[in-house]
């Protein structure tokens, strides 16, 4: 059979790390504990997935009252050029780096799981706050070493506390204190107190407990002992993709990397030219038939990113970068608007201005259409007559702007300037001062900017192939799928197109079609935790040129979230992170679950996917998935060997009406349901979608009897025809019971909508009854979504799998109530399924209402397959038995146990509503 397939036509807690000394940074740490501890917070290997966000010269006397006014050399927990993004933060750490009179090097470390997403509450504290934190590791000279570790507390304050109770007193006067302990090694790890004091005292500065006098250093004074101190704060988010242009742009794939350059802090590291990281002009080759400006990296503690692509303007690739003489100033066509701080836009007209020149405000001739004379934006003049030599007459501009939606899309000033000059980076137009960032001076507020340049070559053009970690659904009869790339042949010097497929690394596959045959080829790859890579050669009599290169494919299944903020299940102040415990390699996700209909459609790429970060309404991270698909992805993956592709399109609070599909256009990307649909279409997903879970409700409750109920049931039930309709391989639909919570006056009529839906075929519900881990409203990662996560995968993998659970698959539900006694002071309620024994906490009777008599549960029992109502008297009158549930609750500090009637599996009974008697 022949591999070429043609049609008719041929057609990508703070970490405060003391950086030791002003001296180069020391050799890479080994894995060697002595190493760490005589090194320095420098060699703590974990520092490398972290952001630097304060530094601090400690000095030995300073009045911060209130804790401000801190001196601090870098504060990136600020961005005063545009709104901040929620960072969703991971891990933070403290370092203290100190150095005595005598020359004795001191240090502490200390990281833990985050306990706050607010970068500015992590200097020196203003605020009190005085907690346990989860997942302490400490390194040290005066420490004990631990890794992920119980026992970590944190005091920060800035007013006094006393000895007795460690606490803060209250008072009006100031003292602060900002310490981190062990407690289970009985240990203070770092401290700093005293700078809420007075002006003019000796600060409290200390590693491990000291010798004599307090263990955390109080009244120490000890500052007068040191020569230095310094301290440095970083943060990990915890969301870590779409950090770059590379892991957002699928087309980025057709292009090869010309230049990649990291952007200084000031014009004297590019005063002799720029030093590029990568430099491949002279082994690229023309033609081309596009350019792509990148930059990225790490705005605060924020990913932020612009991308620019456009018809390629020249052939000369030494005219691509940036330029220390000649001057650029031009229109382009085609231009490809993408990133984290610009309108998403596509076949739009472009402008560049690119020179290392002085310029000004006022507009040059033949002006862009959109600039103002007034001011720095995309229509400024450069001076001719200034001496374009970088350090002396010269500034620098490298900016791309989008005429056609008047925005600047990136931007790199100031680089041909005084060698002292801060260069001025900026992504997207700046929302104060200079429209393109002119004299911003902001790039010491970065980490990590880099401005890459991309072409791409002329000769074969892709229109449809495999993106770097895309899964393609498997065909299940086989346990495979089928990647293929289309295309057509541009060049007449290409004699052929070959497709070379790798698993994990090795050649399994080749693939070849003539060029005037080529537009089509395809080749399989198997459903199973193995990554394969896809390489697009084009062949010529001078040697061969790479059209796309697409890396960590994988085949598998594809589930559907939806619902509201539980589905969202993005985390909330006290619920720890997913990302550590269940980031999964196999698990992946395909576009952008972001409200904005303009950049949702926009973004069509996969990513691995992460817990934390989905905030539809805000700045969702690329590659969310909530923390109950993030759990849910790996136990399916782990479980069967098949990896998973889960979308989640949830928007919190939302009525079930928001959901709804519009019949005229399903694919309305102004409607969730459009927005969800046009993804799962655009990423071939549309006839693979096994199962959808949704999780909605809380936004439908009110009253009792509340018509609302009513419309929830009509609402999911043409929900669950659409779906079948739409996602024509759809097998089951697992719909998740509310809680009575959210401070909704009443939900058992929703919730009894929602246990019958169980009588669909191929439907089934999962109760929220026994989950701890809950505030009122959302849920704990390790009570709340991990546990419920837990319990969906026993269902899914029954239904989906086979596979016979040991335990419960599905939640206790009750059948009949019936009478046990003449008297009527009884009542066995009957499950559907008779096999299942529960277990009655004490308590769970305050869980149950009878309405039309006077009498009350006094007791409940347990049984295999049943329970039984004691009540305080005969239930003359009985109408009907109403299980509410209750919120439970989980504080800050603990996850208390409450009163529940579970199965083996831990799942708690359903709710229902005015179960009849017989």
């Amino acid at each position: 059979m022949r591999d070429v397939l043609c049609g008719a036509a041929r057609s990508i807690a703070l970490m405060v790390v003391m950086v030791a000394g002003t001296t180069a940074p020391p050799p890479a740490p080994t894995a060697s504990a002595d190493h760490v501890a005589t090194t320095g917070c420098a060699a703590v290997d974990e520092l490398s997935g972290y952001v630097a966000l304060y530094e601090l010269d400690v000095p030995r006397t300073a009045y911060w009252p209130k804790g401000t006014g801190v001196p601090y050399s870098l504060n990136r927990s600020l961005k005063p050029d545009r709104q901040p993004s929620a960072p969703y933060l991971d891990r933070v750490a403290y370092c203290l780096d100190t150095v005595t009179r005598t020359g004795r090097h001191e240090w502490a470390y200390a990281s833990f799981d985050a306990l706050t997403n607010d970068p500015g509450t992590l200097g020196v504290p203003n605020t009190t706050t005085a907690r346990p934190v989860k997942g302490l590791t400490t390194w040290g000279s005066n420490v004990t070493h631990v890794e992920r570790a119980d026992g970590g507390y944190v005091r920060f304050w800035p007013g006094t506390y006393t000895a007795a109770t460690g606490k803060p007193s209250g008072s009006a006067s100031g003292y602060g204190a900002m310490q981190v302990y062990n407690t289970a090694a009985g240990q203070t790890v770092l401290a700093l107190n005293g700078w809420s004091h007075k002006r003019g005292r000796y600060l409290d500065i200390g590693t491990g407990n000291q010798r004599t006098g307090h263990p955390d250093w109080t009244f120490s004074q000890s500052a007068r002992t040191l020569a230095s101190a310094k301290l440095a704060v970083y943060v990990k988010p915890a969301t870590p993709n779409a950090t770059t242009c590379e892991q957002t742009v699928g087309e980025l794939a057709d292009y090869r990397l010309l230049y990649d350059a990291e952007i200084p802090r000031t014009a004297a590291s590019w005063a002799d030219g720029v030093r590029y990281a990568v430099d491949n002009s002279e082994t690229l080759h023309t033609p081309i038939s596009r350019v792509a400006y990148c930059l990225d990296g790490v705005y605060g503690t924020t990913a932020a990113w612009a991308y620019a692509a456009m018809n390629a303007w020249t052939q000369d690739l030494k005219a691509l970068g940036v330029p220390m003489s000649g001057m650029t100033r031009r229109r382009v066509a085609d231009l490809t608007v993408r990133g984290s701080e610009v309108r998403p836009s596509d076949h739009s007209t472009g402008y560049l201005e690119i020179w290392p020149n002085q310029y000004g405000r006022e507009r040059p001739p033949d002006p862009p259409a959109g600039g103002r004379a007034g001011a720095w934006d995309t229509a400024d003049n450069p001076h001719s007559s200034s001496r374009p030599i970088p350090g002396a007459g010269g500034y620098g501009s490298f900016q791309v702007h989008d005429l056609t939606h008047r925005q600047t899309v990136l931007a790199v000033n100031g680089w041909a300037y005084l060698p002292q000059t801060p260069v001025d980076i900026g992504a997207g137009t700046r929302p104060g001062g200079e429209p393109d960032w002119t004299f911003a001076g902001n790039a010491r507020q970065w980490t990590g900017p880099h401005l890459r340049v991309y072409v791409k070559p002329a000769g074969v053009d892709l229109t449809t192939g495999p993106a770097t970690a895309q899964l393609y659904p498997r065909d299940r009869a086989t346990n495979t799928a089928t990647v293929e790339v289309r295309g057509r042949v541009t060049d007449p010097d290409v004699t052929a197109v070959d497709m070379n497929v790798y698993r994990e690394g090795t050649l399994v596959t080749t693939r070849r079609a003539p060029a005037a045959e080529f537009c089509s080829l395809s080749a399989p790859i198997t459903a199973e935790r193995a990554s394969y890579t896809v390489e697009v050669w084009a062949q010529r009599p001078s040697g061969r040129t790479l059209v796309r290169r697409a890396s960590d494919i994988v085949a598998g299944d594809v589930y559907l979230i939806e619902g509201q903020s539980n589905a969202v299940a993005a985390g909330s102040g006290f619920a720890g992170t997913a990302g550590s415990q269940d980031a999964s390699p196999w698990v992946r996700t395909f576009g952008h679950s972001i409200a904005d209909p303009v950049r949702s459609v926009h973004d069509r790429s996969w990513y691995r996917a992460t817990g934390e970060g989905l905030e539809p309404r805000h700045t969702s991270q690329r590659g969310a998935i909530g923390q109950l698909g993030m759990r849910l992805g790996r136990l399916l993956a782990d479980r069967t060997g098949i990896p998973v592709a889960i979308l989640n399109g949830a928007d919190g609070g939302r009525p079930s009406s928001f959901f709804r599909r519009s019949d005229d256009l399903p694919a309305d990307p102004a409607t969730n349901y459009g927005r969800l649909l046009s993804r799962v279409t655009d990423g071939g997903l549309a006839g693979a979608v096994r199962g959808v879970i949704w999780y909605q409700g809380e936004s439908d409750t009110g009253l009792s009897g509340n018509p609302a109920a009513a419309q929830h049931d009509a609402d999911v039930r043409a929900l669950m025809t659409h779906w079948r309709a739409d996602f024509t391989g759809l097998e089951h639909v697992y719909i998740v019971q509310i809680r009575n919570h959210c401070r909704s006056v009443w939900s058992t009529a929703v919730q009894e909508v929602q246990r019958r839906f169980a009588g669909i075929p191929g439907t089934s519900v999962m109760t929220t009854m026994g989950l701890d881990g809950h505030d009122g409203c959302h849920y704990a990662y390790r009570h709340g979504y991990r546990q419920l996560a837990d319990w969906l995968s026993l269902q899914i993998l029954r239904d989906l799998h086979g596979v016979r659970p040991a335990t419960p698959a599905d939640p206790p539900n009750p059948l009949r109530a019936t009478w046990e006694n003449t008297a009527h002071t009884r009542i066995r309620i009957d499950l559907t399924d008779a096999t299942q024994t529960l277990r009655c906490d004490p308590g769970t009777r305050a869980d149950f209402i009878l309405y039309g008599t006077a009498a009350q549960v006094a007791g409940v029992t347990c049984g295999t397959g049943r329970l039984s109502l004691a009540l305080t008297g005969a239930g003359t009158g009985l109408t009907g038995i109403t299980h509410t549930g209750h919120p439970g609750g989980a504080t800050v500090f603990t996850t208390p146990a409450t009163s529940w009637i579970v199965n083996a599996s831990g799942m708690g009974l359903l709710a229902f509503d005015k179960l009849p008697i017989g």
